[in-house]
Protein backbone atom coordinates (compact mmCIF):
# COMPACT_ATOMS: atom_id res chain seq x y z
CA UNK A 1 0.00 0.00 0.00
CA UNK A 2 2.50 2.39 0.77
CA UNK A 3 3.99 2.02 -2.37
CA UNK A 4 1.58 2.73 -3.97
CA UNK A 5 0.76 5.80 -2.03
CA UNK A 6 4.44 6.76 -3.54
CA UNK A 7 4.13 6.11 -6.73
CA UNK A 8 0.98 8.13 -6.46
CA UNK A 9 3.15 11.22 -4.94
CA UNK A 10 6.03 10.75 -7.36
CA UNK A 11 3.17 10.80 -10.28
CA UNK A 12 1.80 13.99 -8.90
CA UNK A 13 5.11 15.99 -8.50
CA UNK A 14 5.95 14.92 -11.81
CA UNK A 15 2.76 16.45 -13.52
CA UNK A 16 3.46 19.64 -11.18
CA UNK A 17 7.26 19.84 -13.19
CA UNK A 18 5.82 19.48 -16.69
CA UNK A 19 3.42 21.82 -15.55
CA UNK A 20 5.70 24.56 -14.58
CA UNK A 21 8.04 24.41 -17.34
CA UNK A 22 5.06 24.59 -19.97
CA UNK A 23 4.38 28.43 -17.73
CA UNK A 24 7.61 29.24 -18.58
CA UNK A 25 7.68 28.70 -22.08
CA UNK A 26 4.58 30.60 -22.40
CA UNK A 27 6.60 33.76 -20.51
CA UNK A 28 9.05 33.79 -23.33
CA UNK A 29 9.24 37.15 -25.15
CA UNK A 30 7.26 36.92 -28.54
CA UNK A 31 9.68 37.19 -31.46
CA UNK A 32 8.44 38.88 -34.75
CA UNK A 33 7.69 36.60 -37.38
CA UNK A 34 9.83 37.72 -40.73
CA UNK A 35 6.05 38.82 -42.12
CA UNK A 36 5.73 41.31 -39.04
CA UNK A 37 9.12 42.73 -39.40
CA UNK A 38 8.63 43.52 -42.44
CA UNK A 39 5.46 45.39 -41.47
CA UNK A 40 7.43 47.20 -38.81
CA UNK A 41 10.31 48.54 -41.37
CA UNK A 42 8.08 50.03 -43.61
CA UNK A 43 8.39 53.44 -43.89
CA UNK A 44 4.36 53.89 -44.71
CA UNK A 45 3.94 52.28 -40.94
CA UNK A 46 6.34 54.20 -39.42
CA UNK A 47 4.59 57.44 -37.49
CA UNK A 48 8.18 59.26 -37.51
CA UNK A 49 8.71 59.02 -41.70
CA UNK A 50 8.95 62.21 -43.48
CA UNK A 51 6.41 62.66 -45.85
CA UNK A 52 7.53 62.78 -49.95
CA UNK A 53 4.51 64.97 -50.68
CA UNK A 54 3.21 68.05 -48.95
CA UNK A 55 0.69 67.66 -46.20
CA UNK A 56 -2.55 69.77 -46.79
CA UNK A 57 -2.66 73.18 -44.52
CA UNK A 58 -5.96 73.17 -43.60
CA UNK A 59 -8.55 76.34 -44.78
CA UNK A 60 -8.91 77.84 -41.35
CA UNK A 61 -5.02 77.72 -41.02
CA UNK A 62 -4.94 80.00 -44.03
CA UNK A 63 -7.81 82.22 -43.28
CA UNK A 64 -6.13 82.85 -39.77
CA UNK A 65 -2.59 83.82 -41.69
CA UNK A 66 -4.76 85.98 -44.18
CA UNK A 67 -5.98 87.99 -41.25
CA UNK A 68 -2.54 88.90 -40.35
CA UNK A 69 -1.73 90.33 -44.10
CA UNK A 70 0.40 93.49 -44.72
CA UNK A 71 -2.12 95.94 -45.69
CA UNK A 72 -0.90 96.40 -49.06
CA UNK A 73 -0.03 93.02 -51.63
CA UNK A 74 -0.37 91.97 -54.81
CA UNK A 75 -0.67 88.13 -53.86
CA UNK A 76 -0.47 85.71 -51.27
CA UNK A 77 1.06 82.17 -52.29
CA UNK A 78 1.32 79.01 -50.05
CA UNK A 79 5.32 77.28 -50.61
CA UNK A 80 4.32 74.03 -48.95
CA UNK A 81 7.30 71.26 -49.12
CA UNK A 82 6.28 70.17 -45.60
CA UNK A 83 6.74 72.79 -44.18
CA UNK A 84 4.24 75.43 -45.56
CA UNK A 85 4.85 79.28 -45.31
CA UNK A 86 2.35 81.84 -46.04
CA UNK A 87 4.25 84.62 -48.45
CA UNK A 88 3.29 88.00 -48.96
CA UNK A 89 4.10 89.26 -52.27
CA UNK A 90 4.56 92.87 -53.35
CA UNK A 91 6.32 93.24 -57.40
CA UNK A 92 8.63 90.50 -56.38
CA UNK A 93 9.02 91.32 -53.23
CA UNK A 94 8.07 89.36 -50.40
CA UNK A 95 6.66 91.95 -47.21
CA UNK A 96 5.33 89.62 -44.89
CA UNK A 97 5.14 85.79 -43.79
CA UNK A 98 3.64 83.22 -41.89
CA UNK A 99 4.63 80.04 -40.85
CA UNK A 100 1.86 77.55 -41.25
CA UNK A 101 2.64 74.92 -39.35
CA UNK A 102 5.22 73.25 -36.63
CA UNK A 103 7.79 72.25 -39.53
CA UNK A 104 7.86 75.98 -40.91
CA UNK A 105 8.48 77.18 -37.68
CA UNK A 106 11.24 74.81 -37.31
CA UNK A 107 13.71 76.26 -39.62
CA UNK A 108 12.41 79.65 -40.47
CA UNK A 109 15.08 81.07 -38.31
CA UNK A 110 17.59 79.78 -40.79
CA UNK A 111 15.51 81.57 -43.48
CA UNK A 112 15.58 85.29 -44.86
CA UNK A 113 12.20 85.71 -46.39
CA UNK A 114 11.15 89.28 -45.56
CA UNK A 115 12.61 92.13 -48.06
CA UNK A 116 13.29 89.81 -50.45
CA UNK A 117 13.16 89.07 -54.33
CA UNK A 118 10.40 85.56 -54.09
CA UNK A 119 13.32 83.78 -55.90
CA UNK A 120 15.59 84.29 -52.25
CA UNK A 121 12.82 83.10 -50.25
CA UNK A 122 12.15 80.13 -52.26
CA UNK A 123 15.90 79.49 -52.16
CA UNK A 124 15.72 79.26 -48.58
CA UNK A 125 13.20 77.52 -47.81
CA UNK A 126 14.12 74.82 -50.33
CA UNK A 127 17.57 74.65 -49.13
CA UNK A 128 16.34 74.49 -45.02
CA UNK A 129 13.92 71.74 -46.05
CA UNK A 130 16.06 69.49 -47.82
CA UNK A 131 18.64 70.07 -44.75
CA UNK A 132 16.53 68.92 -42.34
CA UNK A 133 15.44 65.72 -44.09
CA UNK A 134 11.71 67.22 -45.40
CA UNK A 135 12.64 67.61 -49.38
CA UNK A 136 14.02 64.21 -50.08
CA UNK A 137 14.35 63.21 -54.34
CA UNK A 138 11.57 62.62 -56.21
CA UNK A 139 9.42 65.24 -53.70
CA UNK A 140 7.39 68.29 -54.63
CA UNK A 141 7.66 72.27 -54.12
CA UNK A 142 3.80 73.11 -54.48
CA UNK A 143 3.11 77.22 -54.65
CA UNK A 144 -0.84 77.72 -54.44
CA UNK A 145 -2.05 81.38 -54.69
CA UNK A 146 -4.42 82.01 -52.28
CA UNK A 147 -5.35 86.17 -52.23
CA UNK A 148 -4.67 88.30 -54.94
CA UNK A 149 -4.91 91.94 -55.62
CA UNK A 150 -3.17 91.83 -58.82
CA UNK A 151 -3.31 90.56 -62.43
CA UNK A 152 -3.25 86.66 -63.04
CA UNK A 153 -0.21 87.50 -65.59
CA UNK A 154 1.37 89.58 -63.02
CA UNK A 155 1.63 86.46 -60.41
CA UNK A 156 2.12 84.13 -62.94
CA UNK A 157 5.51 85.65 -64.22
CA UNK A 158 7.15 86.29 -60.27
CA UNK A 159 5.68 82.42 -59.62
CA UNK A 160 7.30 81.03 -62.48
CA UNK A 161 10.38 82.43 -61.43
CA UNK A 162 10.32 81.23 -58.24
CA UNK A 163 9.28 77.57 -59.43
CA UNK A 164 12.94 77.52 -61.67
CA UNK A 165 14.85 78.85 -58.63
CA UNK A 166 13.40 75.47 -56.08
CA UNK A 167 14.16 73.54 -59.77
CA UNK A 168 17.62 74.80 -59.53
CA UNK A 169 18.12 74.27 -55.61
CA UNK A 170 17.50 70.85 -56.14
CA UNK A 171 19.73 70.27 -58.39
CA UNK A 172 22.12 71.69 -56.27
CA UNK A 173 21.28 69.52 -53.51
CA UNK A 174 21.13 66.32 -56.01
CA UNK A 175 17.89 65.65 -56.05
CA UNK A 176 14.72 65.79 -58.60
CA UNK A 177 11.78 67.39 -57.80
CA UNK A 178 8.55 68.59 -59.12
CA UNK A 179 7.76 72.35 -59.21
CA UNK A 180 4.01 73.02 -59.18
CA UNK A 181 1.69 76.40 -59.11
CA UNK A 182 -1.88 76.20 -58.51
CA UNK A 183 -4.59 78.58 -57.65
CA UNK A 184 -7.64 78.39 -54.91
CA UNK A 185 -10.93 78.35 -56.76
CA UNK A 186 -12.03 80.87 -55.28
CA UNK A 187 -8.97 83.61 -56.01
CA UNK A 188 -10.25 86.98 -57.82
CA UNK A 189 -7.99 88.56 -59.68
CA UNK A 190 -7.58 92.24 -60.78
CA UNK A 191 -8.73 92.21 -64.79
CA UNK A 192 -5.48 92.63 -66.85
CA UNK A 193 -4.58 96.04 -68.34
CA UNK A 194 -5.19 96.90 -71.82
CA UNK A 195 -3.84 99.14 -74.18
CA UNK A 196 -4.96 102.87 -73.79
CA UNK A 197 -5.98 102.07 -70.62
CA UNK A 198 -4.90 104.05 -67.18
CA UNK A 199 -1.24 103.24 -66.20
CA UNK A 200 -0.41 101.61 -69.41
CA UNK A 201 3.47 102.41 -69.64
CA UNK A 202 3.10 101.99 -73.43
CA UNK A 203 0.45 104.69 -73.87
CA UNK A 204 2.40 107.58 -75.33
CA UNK A 205 1.27 111.44 -74.05
CA UNK A 206 -1.13 114.12 -75.75
CA UNK A 207 2.22 116.19 -77.29
CA UNK A 208 -0.03 118.89 -77.87
CA UNK A 209 -1.49 118.56 -74.33
CA UNK A 210 0.79 121.69 -72.43
CA UNK A 211 1.72 121.31 -68.67
CA UNK A 212 -0.51 123.79 -66.44
CA UNK A 213 1.89 126.76 -65.56
CA UNK A 214 0.48 126.98 -62.19
CA UNK A 215 0.81 123.41 -61.21
CA UNK A 216 3.60 122.50 -58.86
CA UNK A 217 6.32 120.10 -60.15
CA UNK A 218 5.66 121.94 -63.57
CA UNK A 219 9.34 121.56 -65.62
CA UNK A 220 8.60 124.49 -67.65
CA UNK A 221 8.07 127.06 -64.71
CA UNK A 222 11.63 128.69 -64.21
CA UNK A 223 11.36 130.21 -60.44
CA UNK A 224 10.49 126.42 -59.60
CA UNK A 225 13.00 124.75 -58.00
CA UNK A 226 13.19 121.15 -58.91
CA UNK A 227 15.05 118.48 -56.33
CA UNK A 228 17.22 115.81 -58.37
CA UNK A 229 15.73 112.62 -58.10
CA UNK A 230 16.71 109.79 -55.82
CA UNK A 231 16.86 106.29 -56.22
CA UNK A 232 15.31 103.67 -54.37
CA UNK A 233 17.74 102.07 -52.21
CA UNK A 234 16.83 98.22 -51.79
CA UNK A 235 14.75 97.38 -48.55
CA UNK A 236 16.71 94.46 -47.71
CA UNK A 237 20.53 95.96 -47.29
CA UNK A 238 19.03 99.24 -46.97
CA UNK A 239 21.35 100.48 -49.85
CA UNK A 240 24.99 99.22 -48.25
CA UNK A 241 24.78 96.87 -50.94
CA UNK A 242 26.29 94.52 -48.32
CA UNK A 243 24.92 91.15 -47.42
CA UNK A 244 22.57 91.47 -44.07
CA UNK A 245 22.69 87.94 -43.29
CA UNK A 246 26.49 87.59 -43.12
CA UNK A 247 27.38 91.38 -42.61
CA UNK A 248 29.58 91.43 -45.26
CA UNK A 249 31.93 88.68 -44.39
CA UNK A 250 30.61 85.62 -46.46
CA UNK A 251 30.47 82.94 -43.35
CA UNK A 252 28.15 82.41 -41.32
CA UNK A 253 27.70 80.20 -38.00
CA UNK A 254 27.79 76.28 -39.30
CA UNK A 255 24.05 75.60 -37.84
CA UNK A 256 25.27 71.17 -38.29
CA UNK A 257 27.75 71.87 -35.29
CA UNK A 258 26.32 74.68 -34.00
CA UNK A 259 30.36 76.71 -34.00
CA UNK A 260 31.63 73.67 -32.79
CA UNK A 261 33.23 72.24 -35.54
CA UNK A 262 32.54 68.36 -34.44
CA UNK A 263 29.16 66.10 -34.96
CA UNK A 264 29.15 62.93 -33.41
CA UNK A 265 30.69 61.40 -36.29
CA UNK A 266 33.88 63.50 -36.27
CA UNK A 267 34.43 66.30 -37.94
CA UNK A 268 31.77 68.51 -39.20
CA UNK A 269 31.33 67.89 -42.92
CA UNK A 270 29.80 70.95 -43.48
CA UNK A 271 32.39 73.60 -42.29
CA UNK A 272 35.36 71.25 -42.03
CA UNK A 273 36.02 72.02 -38.65
CA UNK A 274 36.08 75.45 -38.67
CA UNK A 275 32.91 76.55 -36.92
CA UNK A 276 32.40 78.69 -39.81
CA UNK A 277 30.36 77.80 -42.80
CA UNK A 278 29.44 79.69 -46.69
CA UNK A 279 27.17 82.28 -46.01
CA UNK A 280 24.03 80.53 -47.66
CA UNK A 281 22.07 83.60 -48.90
CA UNK A 282 25.08 85.58 -50.59
CA UNK A 283 26.75 82.42 -51.15
CA UNK A 284 30.35 84.10 -49.72
CA UNK A 285 30.21 86.99 -52.59
CA UNK A 286 29.03 89.21 -49.58
CA UNK A 287 26.92 91.14 -51.34
CA UNK A 288 23.12 91.40 -51.08
CA UNK A 289 21.44 88.93 -53.25
CA UNK A 290 18.45 90.81 -53.22
CA UNK A 291 20.19 94.08 -55.31
CA UNK A 292 23.23 92.34 -56.25
CA UNK A 293 25.76 94.82 -54.24
CA UNK A 294 24.20 98.13 -56.16
CA UNK A 295 22.40 99.18 -53.01
CA UNK A 296 19.38 100.13 -55.02
CA UNK A 297 15.98 98.89 -55.16
CA UNK A 298 15.97 95.56 -57.09
CA UNK A 299 13.59 96.20 -60.58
Amino acid sequence: MRRKYRLLTWLICLVMVLSLAGCGKKDKTKTDTPTEQAKNDDPANNPTEVPDTPTETPAGTIEDALKKAPEHYDFAVEVSINPAFLLFVSGNEVIGYQALNDDAKRIEDRCAIVGRGIEGAVEDIVKMSHQDGFLKDGGEVKLTVVSANCAKSEADAVLDRATHTAERVAQECNISIKSDIRVEIDVAFAPESGPGEPGDPNEPGDPNEPGDPNEPGNPNDPNEHHEPRKEEGCSVCQGTGICERCDGTGLVDCMRCNRTGKTPEGTCPDCNGSGTAECEQCHGTKQCPACGGTGKKPD
